[in-house]
């Protein structure tokens, strides 16, 4: 028998009426949707994705569904696994701050290939399965109580990718269900890709998102998983997350929407790095700070950032290890006024000067009884004086959001950076604002 838990989940994804998703929540899925596909094109340019590409391939033949900025075509569960690859790879993808899941960028890879293949999926069904997907994983993600022990952008972010795909082929509670228990035995991702800093990371994105469609695709042919997938003896939320706490969650389900928590990642580096970068940048522009002059830079961090990004400079940065090294990071900003994908090139990463002055950066981990919190964060340049920020809000979450118009050139500057650059991002933007509307997804697709 289904755990109350797990159905009052699933209800809510496969049986809720599209009708029931507010204005606000849709026009935040098309913003995410918008941004994950461009920074997926971006991932076309990762030097790991031809190769990535090339194992998807040998994996089978089949094109029912197109790689983002590619022109190639694969089978559903290929082309959710290398999108979602390249769309995690630069580190520059959307996050759910309180789940700590980017949750996108699987929900998407799996929503889209399926939509594909099944043909005839209108704008409005896509967007209404990101959203139901979503709120499946960040629900989930969000019930963490205690420190990350595997990957959790991958781990709950299959759920999403799942859900999206259950809701897109119209499963009733019991196929729902039987898929859902098919997740355990496919959980992708392990902390130690993230502690090495290694492409591997990119690959249990991908993973999370053919998870959903294989899932899926062994319910329609007569598999079931277990029935208490999430809140049994040994499923997920006891597996992954033993502290936990899935109340609150619950309680919202149709009357909060996780879309509108999720965060824009403005600079392509570990989340976590972000209120160091805006906190630089808001002393930068309040005070004449020259490099040559700083003695230290002292980071006040809370927990989650001294476990994901308070990581020690090597000598040998590799542009994975650096997206998530703080105090290359933090000297970055402080040399060049921001972080964008041209500072992972070989060049930079070897650039004296920065390095030197990333050595100056001191970590000091802070008592903060929230071990996912990301804020606050202090930061403190001492250059003869000391300049001193606290950030709250990081920069692109819903409390302290992007503006349009920095959200559209971040889109740009991503299909301009793609292995096929594309200068001009107005008719991906076009696109997507007009899915509501769109009785299929042919204009999405070519925009892609």
């Amino acid at each position: 028998m289904m755990p109350d838990a797990e159905a009052a989940l699933l209800r809510h994804v496969l049986e809720t009426p599209e009708a029931a998703i507010p204005a606000a929540a849709r026009a935040a899925a098309r913003v995410f949707m918008l941004d994950t596909l461009a920074v997926g094109v971006a991932g076309t340019a990762h030097d790991d994705q031809p190769g990535v590409l090339a194992a998807a391939r040998c994996w089978g033949e089949g094109t029912a569904a197109a790689v983002w900025g590619d022109t190639v075509r694969l089978p559903a569960a290929q082309a959710a696994f290398v999108n979602a690859f390249q769309a995690h790879a630069l580190e520059f993808d959307a996050i759910h701050e309180a789940a700590i899941v980017h949750a996108v960028t699987p929900t998407l890879a799996a929503a889209l290939a399926e939509a594909e293949r099944l043909g005839g999926v209108s704008g409005t069904r896509l967007v209404s399965a990101v959203v139901f997907g979503l709120d499946l994983a960040c629900t989930i993600g969000a019930a963490a109580r205690g420190p990350m022990r595997f990957f959790r952008p991958a781990t709950a972010g299959m759920f999403g990718a799942y859900g999206a795909v259950a809701r897109l082929r119209g499963f009733d509670l019991a196929r729902g269900a039987g898929g859902a228990g098919l997740l355990l035995g496919q959980i992708p991702g392990t902390m130690q890709a993230h502690h090495e800093g290694g492409m591997a990371l990119a690959v249990q994105m991908g993973f999370a998102a053919a998870a959903g469609i294989r899932a899926a695709d062994l319910v329609d042919a007569g598999a079931r998983g277990p029935s208490a997938w999430l809140t049994g003896a040994s499923g997920f939320l006891p597996m992954t997350e033993p502290a936990h706490d899935l109340a609150p969650g619950l309680a919202g389900l149709g009357r909060s929407w996780q879309v509108e928590a999720v965060s824009h990642k403005p600079f392509p580096s570990g989340r976590l790095t972000h209120p160091v970068i805006d906190g630089l940048q808001r002393l930068l522009g309040h005070e004449a700070i020259v490099p040559e002059t700083i003695r230290e830079i002292r980071l006040h961090l809370p927990p989650l950032a001294m476990r994901l990004v308070g990581r020690p400079l090597r000598g040998d940065l590799t542009p994975n290890y650096a997206r998530l090294c703080l105090p290359f990071v933090a000297a970055t900003t402080l040399r060049f006024g921001t972080v964008t994908l041209a500072d992972f090139t070989p060049a930079r990463l070897a650039d004296p000067e920065t390095l030197a002055l990333a050595a100056r950066v001191t970590m000091v981990e802070v008592d903060n009884p929230d071990p996912n919190a990301v804020v606050p964060q202090t930061i403190e340049v001492v250059h003869g004086p000391t300049a001193r920020v606290t950030v709250t809000h990081t920069l692109g979450s819903p409390a302290n959001p992007l503006t349009s118009e920095a959200r559209v050139d971040k889109a740009a500057a991503c299909l301009a950076a793609g292995r096929n650059p594309r200068a001009d991002a107005a008719a991906l933007v076009a696109a997507v604002e007009a899915l509501d509307d769109a009785p299929n997804l042919a204009g999405l697709m070519r925009a892609v």
